[in-house]
């Protein structure tokens, strides 16, 4: 057994809401369609892609490593679907990691909503671990913030 200097977590929840110009049925399919997800979550311009599978049902894990430009560490993100309620609901817990190690424990619901005029509105909702400093809280809701406007483009250009 090897001696691991243990870091408290900072524990934090945070909201993001967006409206789509897309059906609740689009959006949600940009997360079921593989191919889809890959594009808007998964790549990233000048990022190294090391894996990804994608298993988008209860019980279904998700897997990939990146390494951003100039960076020399991996890092990972394992998603397990905890709840799927077909256009309507996606409740994951994640763990994202640095070199192998645990950065944050997160539970996450997505909801979506119709708006009425042929859109959705887009709610989520994370609560989480995270093991660095306070920042890490504002910088996972920044990231998050990042993916949902790659999300938009997503649905822009392959409606």
């Amino acid at each position: 057994m090897t001696t691991q200097t243990l870091t408290r977590p900072h524990f934090g929840t945070f909201t993001i809401e967006r409206t789509y110009k897309h059906s609740p049925e689009r959006v949600f399919a940009a997360f079921e369609n593989a191919d889809a997800f890959y594009r808007w979550f998964i790549s990233g311009e000048g990022w190294e892609i090391g894996c990804f599978t994608h298993d988008f049902r209860v019980g279904g894990h998700d897997r990939s490593e990146f390494r951003p430009e100039g960076h020399h560490e991996w890092f990972g993100n394992d998603t397990w679907y905890l709840e799927i309620a077909q256009n309507h609901r996606i409740v994951t817990a994640y763990t994202m990691s640095a070199g192998g190690k645990p950065m944050s424990h997160s539970l996450s619901i997505i909801e979506l909503y119709s708006d009425g005029k042929g859109g959705c509105r887009f709610v989520y909702t994370e609560q989480g671990a995270y093991y660095g400093d306070e920042n890490d809280i504002r910088n996972r809701r920044a990231g998050c913030d990042e993916l949902f406007d790659k999300l938009e483009i997503e649905l822009r250009g392959h409606s």
